[in-house]
């Protein structure tokens, strides 16, 4: 009984997990579900309607791979002490904690990363410009750099398999925190000017804010853990700790996974959400169309009325009969005739294809 009343509370030694723990796997179960949702969406569409697999299906896949490793790994440290408090392990669990966390912090470095890139691929394409363009480029660059970096520093010499490399470890995990929070607010802005600059309706408005909702939900996750990440620096209870930091790694990276496929189901929604009409009218950024839309902003043809006369040419009217008439009258009827104009993709005839007289001879 004295024993069980110097443990910290909060802790159920007779039991497999503890509250923290528990409430980890529940936070992977419902994000990792529904990432795993979004992505079978992804992937219908990609069978059955556009037939084709676009390069952020396959990075996002990548993510969705790295972010099972990283709770794989994250259940292994659970049964050396993750989410407990210090004074409940010995060196032991200590030793086995030091030697299961390399594979859980690398996989972390990584996949965030691999989730904002394939968010990156979709936004290089809603918008030609070059000046945009060349920014998505350079902040890809910048993240792919970093990410390598504190990488290979966490694969080398700051490697909690060595002595000594505590405070090099909170340094990185510093330093990721932080460069993690820029890139995030990064590609969270970046698309902002060139949708400000579209002509909405009110259900694209919300859809698009919907996406980008999502997208602050990830910079909020990123934020929040900032404050453990400099606690660890002066905590000495850092299994439980880490454990706090890791519930909102889990939610970060799922949610950027979900992000990212929820800005590519525009022909999935138009296909089988018509009624909704996201994704119906006429988008334009300075009077000229923005082509064909990676978010799925595309336009509704509008029809063009053209005026016609109907009126007859008799014989004597319009100058001699031609040769072979034999006295007949003829006589034009010409119709009104609306045309629309068609999408580029469309195989029907355009606007140009349209006959504006037609007649027909009595």
């Amino acid at each position: 009984m004295d024993q069980l009343q110097q443990l910290p509370p909060g802790n159920a030694p007779g039991l497999p997990y503890n509250s923290l723990q528990t409430g980890t796997v529940i936070a992977f179960a419902v994000t990792y579900g529904i990432c795993s949702f979004f992505l079978l969406l992804r992937y219908i569409q990609a069978v059955f309607l556009v037939k084709k697999f676009e390069p952020d299906l396959f990075i996002l896949t990548l993510s969705y791979g790295a972010a099972l490793v990283y709770f794989i790994t994250m259940v292994k440290l659970m049964h050396h002490g993750w989410g407990r408090h210090l004074v409940e392990l010995n060196m032991t669990d200590l030793v086995e904690f030091n030697k299961a966390l390399l594979p859980n912090t690398l996989t972390y470095l990584i996949t965030p990363g691999v989730t904002k890139m394939a968010i990156l691929v979709v936004l290089f394409r809603i918008n030609p410009s070059i000046p945009y363009r060349i920014c998505v480029c350079a902040i890809g660059v910048a993240i792919l750099a970093y990410t390598v970096v504190l990488t290979s520093i966490t694969g080398g010499p700051c490697s909690p398999l060595k002595e000594g490399t505590l405070t090099c470890l909170m340094n990185v995990a510093l330093a990721h925190a932080v460069l993690n929070i820029v890139s995030d607010l990064a590609v969270a802005f970046v698309p902002i000017p060139t949708i400000l600059s579209l002509q909405l309706s009110a259900k694209q408005k919300l859809t698009v804010t919907c996406i980008l909702g999502l997208g602050s939900g990830v910079v909020v996750c990123s934020i929040a853990r900032l404050p453990y990440v400099r606690q660890m620096a002066h905590d000495d209870d850092t299994t439980y700790t880490e454990a706090i930091l890791g519930v909102w790694s889990i939610v970060e990276v799922n949610l950027g996974i979900i992000c990212g496929a929820a800005m590519r189901l525009k022909p999935l929604l138009t296909r089988w959400l018509p009624q909704l009409g996201l994704f119906s009218s006429r988008t334009r950024s300075n009077g000229k169309s923005l082509g064909s839309s990676s978010m799925g902003l595309r336009a509704d043809p509008r029809p063009v009325q053209r005026n016609y006369q109907l009126h007859s040419v008799q014989k004597g009217s319009a100058g001699p009969p031609s040769t072979g008439d034999n006295g007949r009258i003829h006589i034009y009827r010409e119709f009104d005739v609306t045309t629309t104009e068609h999408d580029a993709r469309s195989t029907g005839p355009s606007d140009s294809d349209s006959i504006e007289k037609v007649p027909t001879r009595v």
